[in-house]
């Protein structure tokens, strides 16, 4: 009689590949354990592609058995800032398509302006457990002179759902100063960047409008509500 126990086994290994470096670019094939993801990865950035997600930014994150979890079995609430946190650094870093090499090093290392976080709102719209994969995206909501407002999601490839959004805004500060500044104004390749994310917010803008449109909200029920006479 065979032993089921080694597939069921090997199983639960593909579920947590998401940890071996044989799921990165330049490891030789064939993988040791199949990607069950990877139709579900699919599915996952065309959604968020269509919603107006930048695919650049994107940061994949496997869930964590030891690390992520809370008593309850759930990835705790604080992870969630720490895999979004993940996605900001990368739209930080997606400026230097726009600033010169010596204007994006004064940026990162404080030295001339830098964008500070203003403030954000977490909503959690589900459970995560263990395993799954999840995604971090942004899209460019709108840009003013002295500030930069975006979403930040994290989408779990297994529920095929947005789990949690931050909705935020950072300004631009000079640290000489301590005070927001006009980026508009600074010298160099600055204004650059203002343009290019003010066409980003339009490009994201008209594929949100285009995906709420197709897949509007269901209506809320109006249970509880007083009957009309």
């Amino acid at each position: 009689m065979s032993e089921t126990r080694p597939s069921a086994a090997k199983s639960r290994l593909a579920e947590s590949a998401y940890n071996s470096p044989y799921s990165h670019s330049g490891a030789p094939g064939p993988h040791p354990n199949t990607d069950p993801y990877a139709p579900l990865r699919e599915k996952a950035l065309a959604t968020l592609n269509a919603m107006g997600y930048d695919p650049e930014t994107m940061v994949e994150r496997g869930v964590l058995w030891a690390e992520d979890q809370d008593p309850f079995g759930h990835v705790m609430h604080a992870q969630y800032m720490h895999f979004l946190g993940t996605c900001f650094h990368r739209v930080m870093e997606s400026y230097a398509e726009f600033l010169s090499e010596e204007e994006y090093e004064d940026m990162v290392t404080a030295k001339s302006t830098v964008p500070v976080i203003r403030k954000y709102e977490l909503d959690i719209r589900r459970q995560v457990k263990y395993p799954d994969s999840l995604i971090a995206a942004y899209r460019q909501d709108s840009i003013e002179p002295t500030r930069n407002n975006g979403t930040t999601s994290l989408f779990s490839l297994k529920q095929q759902a947005i789990v949690a959004e931050v909705k935020g805004s950072v300004t631009y500060m000079d640290v000489k100063t301590a005070r927001p500044v006009d980026i508009r104004t600074l010298g160099g390749r600055w204004p650059d960047l203002y343009e290019g994310f003010t066409k980003k917010s339009e490009k994201a803008g008209k594929l949100k409008t285009a995906w709420d449109c197709e897949h509007p909200k269901p209506k809320k029920s109006a249970e509880g509500a007083e009957p009309k006479l």
